[in-house]
């Protein structure tokens, strides 16, 4: 059997959509500040960052082909590149100037990718075979973590330690003590709830349209009965990891996403309901069984850590609008928020220096105001010509980027973003 270049590199692109979820990196910068760890000035190179390299050198010829003709079709590849004109100019103001060349690389990766999927038109069906094979391993780890209430250090996997009575671990507290939100292999909860987000709509997305024709189960319906079955446990598995890890902003993306879904593709709401119904049962007997937390949770108010998170994210919000009265026009650099935070308040912790939870407001502190709209336009001119099924991945992303950051600050998660930004190029048919 031999595969064409186009075949090849098909698959490994299913093979690098598999892997963006797995943290294993190599850090060759990993700079102090005020004599702790500063995260958001790690400069690292993933395993999979490889794997796009590789790819990019062995589709170049169609990449360049592709890009000529993207740019005769797509106005978003015009603001495209001064988007990212503009990211790699704030360099000449930034405090780190490494920082802006790291990040403004990280934006050249998603015009890449968004290439490749163009240029080899990939299966929609095995784009979500491979998010779901990643997000299920995902889930269960996070779930192994939240029954156990552990989790474990290890370079390969690039995961640190997160003890539940050490500070600085996400958990929950109430009267019955500390509970740790699952991580997986994640930096966060928040980004293991939006990781799984995307694979369970993934997974719902094939629960639906199952009867797509697959020329490789032509004729095999003992594999086809298999599959059906691996979805429905996938579906829930991952549904339990994304409660666990208790991000509302998660939740809400999910449930507000089911029913635009539900509300605006009549046709599918016979598979829908199922979905639907495994959701609703799924959260309502996760929320019964942790009844404690969750309440927590959703109406832990009073409690000292959800008090303390909604004074950071209220804090986050006035930390940046005093940077924006000086750098509101041109911003303080492509990846510089917290370098330019530590300037503006020096002598904290090194962990206290967060970006703020707002994608929207955290673009317009780094890039200024042209930058952000520059942005905004680009994403209006992308996802325009949407489709439901398109934007059936577009609306978590713009739900949850109202409450975090990590769309932005997250190399792996950066390039999931740009996925769905290339989701409309995926091809349909078997």
């Amino acid at each position: 059997m031999t595969w064409s270049r186009a075949q090849l590199g098909q698959y490994l692109l299913y093979l690098l959509i598999f892997l963006l979820p797995w943290q294993t990196r190599y850090i060759f910068h990993d700079p102090q500040l005020f004599g702790g760890t500063w995260e958001y000035g790690r400069l690292s190179l993933y395993g999979w960052d490889i794997l796009l390299v590789v790819l990019v050198i062995w589709l170049w010829p169609r990449l360049k082909q592709e890009l000529v003709l993207a740019f005769g079709t797509h106005r978003a590849f015009y603001l495209f590149l001064l988007l990212v004109s503009l990211a790699f100019l704030t360099g000449a103001w930034a405090t780190e100037t490494l920082l802006v060349s790291y990040w403004g690389l990280r934006l050249l990766e998603g015009i890449a990718l968004w290439l490749m999927v163009r240029a080899l038109k990939p299966r929609l069906s095995v784009v979500c075979w491979s998010l779901l094979i990643a997000g299920t391993l995902q889930a269960v780890w996070g779930i192994a973590q939240f029954s156990t209430q552990a989790t474990f250090a290890s370079k390969w996997l690039g995961v640190a330690i997160h003890p539940v009575a050490q500070g600085g671990a996400s958990v929950l507290l109430n009267e019955g003590g500390r509970w740790l939100r699952a991580y997986a292999g994640q930096v966060h909860p928040n980004v293991l709830g939006g990781l799984l987000v995307i694979t369970s709509l993934a997974t719902a997305w094939l629960m639906v349209n199952g009867k797509i024709k697959n020329p490789y189960l032509a004729g095999r319906q003992e594999e086809s009965r298999i599959k059906d079955w691996f979805l429905m446990v996938a579906y829930p598995v991952q549904l339990v990891g994304l409660f666990v890890s208790f991000s509302r902003g998660a939740w809400l993306a999910l449930g507000m996403t089911l029913c635009l879904w539900w509300f605006m593709e009549l046709q599918a709401r016979r598979g829908l309901r199922s979905v639907l119904l495994i959701t609703a049962a799924v959260f309502v007997l996760c929320g019964s069984v942790l009844w404690s937390p969750t309440k927590e949770r959703i109406f832990g108010s009073n409690s000292r850590l959800e008090q303390q998170s909604v004074e950071e994210r209220v804090g986050g919000v006035g930390e940046s609008e005093n940077l924006l009265k000086t750098a509101w026009w041109r911003g303080v650099g492509l990846g510089n928020y917290t370098a330019a935070l530590a300037q503006y308040q020096p002598g904290l912790r090194a962990y206290r220096y967060q970006p703020v939870h707002n994608l929207f407001l955290l673009i317009l502190t780094e890039l200024g105001v042209v930058g952000l709209g520059l942005f905004l336009w680009f994403l209006y001119r992308r996802l325009l010509p949407f489709t439901i099924r398109n934007s059936l991945f577009v609306i978590p992303v713009l739900v949850t980027a109202l409450f975090d950051h990590y769309w932005w600050t997250s190399a792996s998660m950066m390039l999931l973003f740009w996925l769905i930004v290339a989701w409309a190029e995926l091809r349909e048919e078997g």
